[in-house]
């Protein structure tokens, strides 16, 4: 649905250029530039992106350093239950999105928002494009500054789907569905996904080195077959020729010494180039059948991996209903309508702590620490406090546990 992308200075004129589509010579060859007129531009001050990020910068404090992240873009696709819906919702919706995330990362921030209109020939999904300067306030030197890193936090992140459905919700009425549908997958299995598909698209591409290389083979096959044909057409031509040879009145035919040894010469390297084509075409025979049977296993290795796959995305199905169920459940059964995350890590915690799933990492024990204290802090916590207070002395035990264990274990046996 939504896809968030960090870019350096560097990068923003070729960003601009994609978004506002000033060039009809793309490297991306999919774009359709007889499509771009499509495209609704939704900052409409009669200045551009190029623009609109350099009167930026000068307003704040950016680091001179090429690495710096100095523009952030979010690209949301328009959910597919509105994809028949009429063009004065998806405006809507985009002009919805637009102003959600002005709010959300600051109107005077924003450099770009272009929707793209099924502008891609393989690509009929209309998306919004937007582009913002990450600024935050900076206490302690009393000026602002730009950094990605305090703006998108991993919190930003985790809430960032959830806070855009809710508002768009609120204020657009035809908007029922939502954005939240079994095609958008849980935070924490993206990279769980990410890892199959490139283990998908690698094996992808072994066939398709496998497959070339069997064509390579029958093509070297071809050869060796036309090969030995010439061979023997040689062969008949040197028979007839010696057959043609002009006779004398007595019927015995006239050849001198040294022209039969050159035919004998000539007849001999063509019976040598026959038996080396056969040895050839035996080799390749032989690396034909061992290409197929390589075939073969990466055939079965694809087939296992999509399954594994399917499973995986059937997994995730199944984990997104539950969790649509305990929503739902929350709310209406409860009257919660949101759960703060530090309560949902804490919760984890507590849960480890109570079927005694507990983990002899040091570092870990001191996170897990570290999130039932920001839940305990946390005035919007749903957790009873005395719960939170036994975690943190359970964790705090732990914690002493592993130290002595460590100790004992360098420590050594005792002379």
């Amino acid at each position: 649905m939504a896809h968030l992308k960090k870019n350096t200075r560097g990068a923003v004129p070729g960003l601009a250029v994609h978004f506002e589509r000033k060039t009809d010579h793309h490297t991306n060859k999919e774009i359709d530039v007889a499509k771009t007129y499509l495209n609704q531009d939704l900052i409409s001050d009669g200045s551009d992106m190029l623009s609109r990020f350099n009167e930026r910068l000068n307003d704040v404090y950016c680091m001179k350093r090429d690495d710096v992240k100095a523009l952030a873009t979010w690209i949301v696709t328009l959910p597919e239950a509105l994809s028949e819906v009429p063009y004065e919702q998806q405006s809507a919706f985009f002009e919805a999105t637009k102003q959600f995330l002005d709010d959300r990362y600051g109107q005077e921030n924003a450099v770009a928002a272009v929707v793209h209109y099924v502008v891609h020939y393989d690509e009929t999904t209309p998306h919004l494009h937007y582009a913002f300067v990450p600024v935050v306030f900076d206490a302690k030197k009393e000026r602002y500054k730009v950094s990605a890193k305090e703006v998108l936090t991993r919190h930003d992140l985790q809430t960032f789907h959830d806070d855009l459905d809710q508002n768009l919700k609120a204020v657009l009425p035809f908007y029922e569905q939502g954005i939240l549908n079994h095609k958008t997958l849980p935070f924490e299995n993206v990279a769980e996904i990410k890892k199959y598909n490139d283990q998908f698209k690698a094996l992808k591409d072994e066939l398709a080195n496998v497959k070339e290389n069997i064509s390579a083979k029958k093509a070297l096959l071809q050869v060796t077959d036309q090969a030995l044909t010439e061979v023997e057409l040689a062969e008949k031509q040197i028979d007839d020729f010696k057959q043609a040879l002009s006779k004398n009145l007595f019927g015995k035919t006239v050849l001198k010494p040294d022209d039969l040894d050159r035919f004998k010469s000539v007849l001999a390297n063509m019976k040598k180039a026959t038996l080396q084509s056969q040895r050839d075409a035996a080799d390749s025979n032989q690396a034909l059948l061992k290409t197929k049977s390589q075939l073969a296993e990466v055939q079965a290795d694809y087939q296992q991996l999509k399954d594994r796959y399917q499973t995986l995305q059937q997994r995730v199905r199944e984990k997104q209903q539950m969790d649509y169920a305990m929503r739902d459940m929350l709310k209406n059964d409860y009257g919660i309508e949101k759960i703060p995350h530090s309560d949902v890590e804490a919760r984890y915690v507590l849960y480890r702590l109570d079927h005694e799933q507990l983990t002899k990492s040091k570092k870990e024990a001191t996170s897990w620490l570290a999130t039932l204290k920001t839940a305990r802090e946390n005035s919007d916590s749903k957790i009873a406090t005395t719960r939170l207070d036994k975690g943190i002395e359970q964790v705090k035990a732990l914690i002493n546990r592993i130290i002595e264990l460590t100790r004992d274990l360098f420590k050594g046996p005792s002379l």
